[in-house]
């Protein structure tokens, strides 16, 4: 066994060193998910480590005028261990919890950024989640979310902005996710009551305005019944305030599961009801061709070895709201994810405006909304 650099600090947790975790589960893996926003433009990143596949890869994306560009990248994780790099792309920790830069060298997609996120507000450890199929855990992982602005370059085609304090979000995650690695299967004849999957609407949203920053993550069943709900305001005079209650009229492009915009309300600690209006700002992306969901073109997702590398792919394809499920151009429309991430203006209840980084998927039937 190696020791890399971060094995100076004593913060072990298991009698090995950092890089191998204490589980071997091959869908183990810990990472980043960064977003930088503004009027109709979208840069994504992130970097991902698999330890149990000795595997670190890593996705770019750029969504503008109705076009998504993406760069996936793989490599082996040992020995460079430590280095958060792989093909070209790069994270650096530049101060914990505080600044981070993430860069992407210019590539055959023909986009490039170097892009410093700064937090605008302390993280939010969001609740763990475990999920078991056949008596087997699936999912056992952690997040924790946090809003930033982000100030740097960012070129695509002949394009290039400086971009001076950006909407930014950012997560960090960790722990075994049954959908990164290789397809494993598991079999039984029938399932526990826990082990049935109920979430058919989620939301995920980061938000900043003028003064203060928000946060609410959300499940519910077809019936629009809350399974889960959780999130915060942090308030001009540094209190955050705990967030308890969601409601919600969202609109979508006809005929699609598309956001284009729509109203929510949310209740804090105190019962006091915010409500915020969204509109879509621009050009909306999907995770599935960053890498998510079978988006490599072996069909494989996230931390699948494919070799010592660099492996690099890159796809250019059209996105749009009213298009419906658009996405990578090698899979087939059935197959295809669609747009999940909807960057939208956001007007708060005192006339505060600013941007959310708007996450939301319908699995299957939601009634609320006629889906």
């Amino acid at each position: 066994m190696r020791l890399t650099a971060y094995d100076e600090f004593p913060f072990h947790q298991h009698p090995t060193p950092f890089h191998i975790p204490a589980t071997s589960d091959v869908h183990f893996n810990d990472g980043y998910f960064c977003a930088a926003f503004a009027d109709d433009w979208y840069v994504v990143a992130g970097v991902r480590l698999h330890p149990n596949m000795n595997v670190i890869d890593g996705f770019a994306g750029i969504a503008r005028r109705g076009e998504q560009r993406v760069l996936r990248a793989s490599r082996v994780l040992r020995p460079n261990a430590a280095e958060l790099a792989v093909g070209p792309l790069r994270i650096d920790i530049r101060e914990p919890m505080r600044k981070v830069t993430i860069s992407l060298a210019d590539n055959e997609a023909d986009f490039a950024f170097d892009l410093t996120f700064e937090a605008k507000a302390s993280p939010f450890l969001e609740a763990p989640y475990q999920f078991r199929k056949y008596g087997h855990l699936i999912h056992d992982l952690v997040r924790y979310t946090q809003i930033c602005s982000a100030t740097g370059t960012v070129r695509r085609g002949d394009e290039t902005v400086a971009p001076q304090q950006w909407h930014a979000i950012r997560d960090h995650s960790w722990g075994v996710r049954a959908g990164m690695g290789p397809v494993t299967s598991h079999g039984g004849i029938e399932r526990e009551e826990e082990e049935i999957d109920r979430r058919r609407f989620r939301v995920w949203a980061p938000f900043s305005l003028d003064r203060y920053t928000g946060f609410f993550n959300t499940h519910e069943d077809e019936d629009g019944r809350p399974l889960d709900f959780e999130g915060c305001l942090d308030m001009p005079d540094g209190s955050r305030l705990r967030l308890t209650g969601l409601r919600h009229k969202l609109d979508y492009a006809p005929g699609t599961k598309n956001v284009v915009g729509g109203t929510f309300e949310l209740c804090d600690e105190h019962g006091r009801w915010r409500a915020y209006r969204i509109e879509a700002a621009g050009t909306p992306a999907d995770v599935q061709g960053l890498g998510y969901y079978g988006g490599w073109r072996d069909g494989g997702s996230a931390g699948v070895y494919r070799g010592a590398g660099p492996v690099v792919e890159t796809d250019r394809y059209p996105s749009a709201a009213h298009l419906g499920k658009t996405g990578l151009l090698s899979l087939p429309e059935s197959k295809r994810l669609g747009p999940t991430e909807f960057p939208c203006v956001m007007t708060g209840p005192d006339g505060e405006t600013g941007m959310v980084h708007f996450e939301q998927h319908v699995f299957g039937a939601y009634r609320p909304y006629g889906f």
